[in-house]
């Protein structure tokens, strides 16, 4: 049975893009589809909680098309604020155009980037 605290949900969606969370208190998924933009970005970090705790957190954005300047930002925000709690942060892709501006701009280290969710929580030590 799944509880109204487990189930997945759609967050927000707009014009060719989408995000739904699957939120519990040790380890929060944020699916990602579509493009993200300068117009998307601000709508996108709103969505993210603005104080996440110590938890773990992986943004899957396996479905994601195209990824601006301005996305990363905001899951730089999301991860340095973790990184404040004590928490965890990584993203699961292996689409071109999420990987390789991170890769470009030398975020590894603050944006972990591993091929699916499992794999990142595998990083932490995490049975999937």
């Amino acid at each position: 049975m799944t509880t109204d605290a487990t189930r997945p949900r759609q967050r927000s969606s707009g014009e060719g893009w989408s995000l739904e969370a699957d939120e519990a208190p040790e380890l929060s998924v944020y699916r990602l589809r579509g493009e993200f933009d300068f117009a998307v970005s601000p709508k996108l970090a709103d969505l993210f909680p603005a104080d996440p705790g110590a938890r773990r957190v992986v943004v899957d954005m396996t479905e994601v098309r195209f990824c601006d300047s301005s996305c990363l930002q905001a899951l730089l925000r999301l991860a340095g604020r973790l990184a404040e709690a004590g928490g965890r942060f990584a993203i699961a892709s292996t689409v071109p155009a999420v990987v390789r501006p991170i890769e470009l701009l030398g975020l590894g280290a603050v944006l972990p980037v591993h091929p699916s969710v499992d794999a990142a929580r595998a990083s932490w030590g995490e049975e999937t």
